[in-house]
């Protein structure tokens, strides 16, 4: 019986030989796909993931080249389209290196009719848990398949894929697909892609790319181009995205429902502001009318109907010395609704805090740095003092209800923060960006996750120490783009005084 190298595609037992079969299958068609698909590739939608291509937009974004907001993701490529014309000799050195990579990851953007085959492969030891804005590997082994078209209306984009020893047992996978349909500036889409919501880098708490991503239908805009009214034109660039997504059946409610909302804009060069909100409802025993859904947009129901989470997020950036930098914070409360059909301001606050800085390294391409700090407990000490609220903080409330007790979770993730309720965490991060595409990302994180020891955390059943670290690495070559990474992290459970340690690696193409 012939059997793969690798262990993380090993099948078991008598089933092996027909799992080996398949999987050689697969590869042959993934390798023949690759050898067709193009290095660099993009729809309608930029995918959240790569922190490289991130920087460059953000750094495109601070010098005025792109006027839209930029933290509500999958990203729109209508204004960075638009951005690719700019003057080079205007911009700084960081600009150039940017606008550079993008123009080079753009260039298949503006081609219209073509189908571009899609391939991908990874193998990975202890893949990541608890993830970043970073893509990478869920499971020990992935093979997928797929196709992209984008015509003047309509843009398809169908993928398959087939993991080994999934944590859902979801073998089987249909992610990032979506079929599109442009109704003037705005995008209809049955989609199954990554979002991410926020300024952060580390995660956001709303809606991160933690989890697999969610099935739903959106409707987002194409171009953020401004308000032509003179009464809102102050609000200068502004994007607006809505989804209405269906979770899986292995929760406290099976099949409930997700609606969401974020409204961003850009009334400043310097300044991006973000309004956002989700809201569990609908599932297996609770009515699913239009009631239902007026009461969860407007703030009705009873307190305990709908699991409601909401709130903002602003991001400043300016010069000291010279040298840019950029301060950002993401506030949500787990509920934002009292009930009685009135929005109000976000109750039972978590927080997420931000510095950044960015440049030119002479030679060597473009690195930012960033410090962020997140504390996912709902009225954590910070947010009390910020408040003068001296009462304690409420474990074991973010991101759920007594009636959605799985709360913001798909297939056992968080979608929300990626360290889910009761954690405080910092993570230092860099990114460095060279000329040929090639870059590098380095983190560093630490803290406390579920310190109150909640039995509902999808990362840790008790109080434990966290720390971790990643590098990350990407290289283009002919046949498309090679991801290498390695990470350690270390846990200890402060209940059970067990330690923990995993070493990671990953290899993707």
């Amino acid at each position: 019986m012939m059997t793969p190298p690798d262990p993380a595609f090993r099948g078991a037992g008598e089933n092996a030989t027909q799992g080996n079969h398949r999987r050689m299958r697969l590869l042959t068609v993934l390798a023949v796909c690759m050898l067709f698909a193009p290095t660099v590739r993009a729809g309608p939608w930029i995918d959240p993931g790569n922190s490289s291509l991130r920087n460059d937009i953000q750094v495109l974004a601070d010098e005025g080249v792109i006027s839209g907001p930029v933290s509500t993701w999958p990203l729109s490529t209508g204004d960075l389209l638009a951005a690719l014309d700019a003057d080079l000799t205007a911009l700084s050195p960081a600009g150039r290196v940017a606008l550079s990579r993008l123009r080079k990851h753009l260039d298949e953007a503006a081609r219209i009719g073509d189908v571009q085959f899609l391939g991908r492969a990874s193998a990975t030891q202890h893949p990541r848990e608890i993830r970043t804005f970073e893509d990478g590997p869920r499971e020990t082994g992935e093979i997928g398949v797929g196709l992209e078209w984008t015509g003047e209306r309509y843009a398809v984009r169908l993928q398959g894929q087939w993991v080994n020893d999934p944590d859902d047992n979801k073998d089987l996978r249909a992610d990032d697909s979506y079929v599109g349909v442009a109704l003037g500036n705005w995008m209809l889409a049955a989609s199954t892609s990554q979002r991410y919501w926020g300024p952060g880098w580390q995660s956001s708490m709303l809606l991160s790319n933690n989890a697999r991503p969610i099935p739903a239908f959106t409707l987002e805009r194409n171009a953020t181009t401004p308000f032509g009214s003179r009464w809102l034109s102050w609000i200068g660039s502004w994007d607006l995205a809505v989804m209405w997504g269906f979770l899986d059946d292995d929760r406290a409610v099976p099949n409930a429902r997700v609606l969401g909302g974020r409204f961003n804009f850009r009334p400043l060069e310097s300044l991006e502001i973000g309004i956002s909100g989700l809201g569990l409802w609908c599932g297996s025993g609770n009515d699913c009318g239009l009631d239902e859904i007026s009461d969860v947009v407007t703030g009705g129901g009873q307190s305990d109907e709908f699991d409601r989470v909401g709130g903002f997020d602003v991001r400043w950036s300016s010069r000291l010395f010279d040298v840019p930098f950029a301060l950002y914070t993401h506030i949500v409360g787990e509920d934002f609704g009292d009930g009685g059909g009135r929005l109000i301001f976000p109750s039972k606050i978590l927080g997420q805090f931000g510095a950044e800085t960015w440049g030119y390294w002479d030679g060597v391409g473009n690195y930012r740095f960033f410090l962020e700090w997140a504390d996912t407990e709902c009225d954590f000490s910070l947010g009390r003092k910020l408040t003068g609220d001296g009462d304690g903080g409420k474990p074991g409330c973010a991101y759920r209800n007594s009636t959605y007790r799985s709360g913001e979770t798909y297939r056992g993730k968080s979608f929300a923060h990626s360290f889910d309720q009761d954690s405080s965490i910092a993570t230092l991060g860099s990114v460095l960006s060279t000329y040929d595409e090639t870059s590098w990302t380095a983190t560093v994180a630490g803290g406390k996750i579920n310190r109150r020891g909640a039995n509902l955390s999808t990362v840790a059943p008790n109080e434990t120490d966290y720390w971790e670290v990643e590098i990350g690495h990407r290289r283009p070559f002919w046949i498309g783009e090679v991801r290498l990474g390695l990470g350690y992290e270390y846990r200890k459970d402060q209940v059970t005084e067990e330690n923990d340690d995993d070493f990671r690696a990953f290899l993707e193409l």
